[in-house]
């Protein structure tokens, strides 16, 4: 066990005060060039000979930890690194935390994306931030409080990604959008008040333009979607069922990357997880047993409870902002929702 990787998460995870420029320049930089050197055997080559937008270790027999929407919450990301898993998940050993089976390679972590952002639970101080901005000041107390518990997730993410850069996996959500520009594959946000603007603000005045820039190119090449031998996964729902192809090079394709980040509930054509699993797998028949138990899941849009289930099953929502849950994904049988959902901190 590597007692100074957990010492130095739990350091950036906790702190307490802001990240000076050079600490967040550094770690950024290291984020980037993690992304940009990422290995083909798992992450497919897109058309412009770079890393691609899908994750692929369907042929890799490792159990996986679905972590999902985080929005701003460093706590959560701590507990879930502490939560010590049952003893079947990973091949029997007892009493190991998600974070030594991390350091082990003995799982996969697979974060689903929108790092920033605060939600329900700091209503009230979005509020305030939108008092403070309304006076001209981008980097208030409030601000600064929102934005202290934003970067220590966000630089949590980055240290475990360069850290355990075929272990640990950061998919691209529609909060993934420092800028708060609207493109092909970016849509501005705003919930309780304009937070897309006003952390782009806060990042401007208070750490400058470099690192905007620099955040920026490190959404700009997350990947969109992790295959594996039982699951699917992405931050939104497919709209449509999409080619392996299409996965690969969604960056290219604006109509793609749309509906993995962003997809309202109602708005998915039917089967359409069933259909893309299904293109994933393709025709080979040693994966048939596989094609037919694998799941796709995702978070984005809010649910009660510990899931939500949309096209016969075979969809699977996660993300209750109120709630610690993360999903256990084994490797040796399918997915099961009542008991493979499980709270961080029970």
């Amino acid at each position: 066990m590597n007692y100074n990787q957990i010492n130095e998460i739990d350091e950036i995870l906790t702190s307490r005060t802001l990240f000076g420029h050079d600490e967040i320049f550094s770690i950024a930089e290291k984020m980037s060039d993690a992304l940009d050197n990422e290995d083909a055997s798992y992450r497919l080559t897109a058309q412009n000979s770079k890393p691609g937008s899908l994750l692929d270790f369907h042929n890799i027999d490792i159990p996986v930890v679905v972590i999902p929407d985080l929005h701003a919450r460093p706590y959560f990301l701590n507990n879930i690194l502490n939560y010590i898993l049952p003893q079947d998940f990973v091949f029997g050993m007892k009493e190991i935390s998600v974070f030594e089976a991390l350091q082990k390679n003995l799982v996969n972590l697979v974060f689903l994306g929108d790092a920033l952002h605060t939600e329900r639970t700091t209503k009230d101080r979005w509020f305030k931030i939108e008092e403070e901005f309304d006076e001209g000041v981008y980097d208030g107390e409030s601000m600064k409080a929102e934005m202290n518990e934003g970067l220590s997730l966000l630089m949590g993410l980055y240290y475990l990604k360069i850290s355990f850069p075929k272990n640990f996996h950061f998919l691209k959500g529609n909060h993934e959008n420092i800028l708060n520009i609207n493109s092909d594959i970016d849509y501005s946000f705003r919930k309780y008040a304009d937070e897309g603007q006003m952390v782009k603000n806060f990042m401007q005045t208070y750490y400058g333009d470099d690192i905007l820039y620099l955040i920026s190119l490190v959404e700009n090449n997350l990947p969109f979607v992790y295959f594996g031998k039982y699951c699917v996964i992405s931050h939104a729902e497919p709209k449509f069922a999409f080619t392996k192809n299409q996965l690969i090079n969604a960056r290219f394709e604006k109509s793609v990357a749309r509906y993995l980040i962003w997809t309202d509930n109602g708005e998915a054509k039917n089967n359409s997880a069933k259909e893309t699993i299904e293109n994933l797998f393709g025709d080979e028949e040693e994966t048939s047993l596989f094609k037919e138990n694998c799941i796709y899941l995702a978070g984005h849009r809010c649910i009660r409870g510990k899931y939500n289930t949309l096209q016969n099953g075979k969809f699977i929502q996660i993300h209750n902002p109120l709630n610690q849950n993360i999903a256990l994904v084994y490797n040796n049988r399918k997915f099961n929702p009542e008991t493979d959902i499980k709270n961080v901190l029970e």
